[in-house]
């Protein structure tokens, strides 16, 4: 660390030598979390200064375009990834140097700039502070939400990537407040997820956060889930066992549970995903062990009316029975491996 900061401290906020320095703390930061702790403040207060002069010169530039340049906005982009880096890593300890400073304010005009890797940045912060001090995020919700609402456009798919996760950890933290929201994003969301050649990522991180809005407000999701609930198994089913696949998991039992005729036509996708899991929680576990019960038990039933309608004296033959193989995922290709990665922001 002490031959990064002299460099930081030699380096002049206008010299591009700072974009390689700052993606270099942002994942120093990340990695050492309380590590970092003795040299956040100074880093922390340089980046909201690095984004508040170039919103200022860009303001200039929009007002009186003779007299004043376009700033590089790269100097803000690299900014914000950085305070995203400080955020992942210090957690909580971050709240501090948020409630000391306009940082959501800045990004609140971050989140609106035309330049998308600006935009990008800015909702991969957005996520990052939901979790690490969402009591100074949560009174700019009603602000924030029509943006990432507008977002969700999958022809910039990094833009529309981070907006998705956004609004996934945005709605673990807001609850059943979450449902003035709903309306904003759903109906993008379904349209993303059945969206054909749509990156594996941004499919994953739509499933979870249609399965997490459907969590905590599932009356208003659980209406739509024969819309999504086919490529919606399909695209988690893949993933390693983690804490946003289990929140998305308990969001799609909770939907079945209000609305269990929508997912009928797509069962088996649903049973290939919850056969995914490798260790479920035992809370998570019975939520499945109760819906797959609950559909065996109608099946038995309907069977058994079928087979007592039957004609009596019904001849049958001696005829081998016919061998019938299912096979997951189409063809007969084999089980794709468990994957490592799952989710999150670019």
């Amino acid at each position: 660390m002490p031959p990064l900061i002299q460099k930081w401290n030699q380096l002049k906020d206008e010299d591009k030598d700072l974009f390689p320095l700052l993606e270099c703390l942002s994942s120093v930061a990340t990695a050492l979390q309380s590590g970092f702790l003795p040299y956040c403040e100074p880093v922390y207060q340089r980046c909201v200064n690095l984004v508040q002069k170039t919103l200022a010169q860009a303001m200039l530039h929009q007002s009186q375009p003779d007299q004043y340049e376009a700033p590089d906005k790269d100097f803000m982009i690299v900014a914000l990834d950085l305070l995203s880096g400080l955020a992942e890593g210090l957690g909580g300890t971050i709240e501090q140097l948020v409630a000391r400073s306009n940082i959501l304010t800045l990004m609140y005009q971050c989140m609106q700039d035309k330049m998308p890797e600006v935009r990008q940045s800015s909702f991969a912060l957005l996520g990052d502070l939901t979790k690490a001090c969402f009591q100074h995020v949560k009174p700019c919700i009603a602000d924030f939400m029509p943006i990432l609402g507008t977002n969700l456009n999958p022809e910039l798919i990094s833009v529309c990537n981070n907006a998705t996760w956004a609004i996934g950890e945005i709605s673990i933290q807001m609850g059943p407040e979450m449902q003035p929201y709903i309306t904003m994003v759903l109906h993008q969301l379904v349209e993303i997820i059945n969206r054909p050649n749509t990156p594996k990522t941004l499919l994953e991180n739509t499933a979870i956060t249609i399965g997490r809005l459907g969590y905590v407000c599932p009356q208003e999701v659980a209406p739509m889930l024969q819309q999504f609930i086919r490529p919606w198994c399909t695209s988690l089913r893949n993933i390693r066992d983690n804490e946003e696949k289990d929140s998305a998991f308990r969001g799609i039992c909770t939907m079945i549970s209000v609305n269990p005729g929508g997912v009928v036509q797509d069962f088996i996708f649903f049973c290939d995903a919850v056969a995914s899991w490798v260790n479920p929680k035992d809370d998570l576990r019975e939520m499945f062990y109760k819906i797959l019960h609950g559909f065996k038990n109608q099946v038995s039933a309907a069977l058994c009316l079928i087979a007592g309608s039957f004609t009596m004296g019904y001849k049958t033959g001696n005829h081998p029975r016919e061998q019938v193989t299912l096979y997951r995922g189409g063809g007969c290709k084999p089980l794709l491996v468990l994957e490592e990665g799952v989710g999150g922001r670019w």
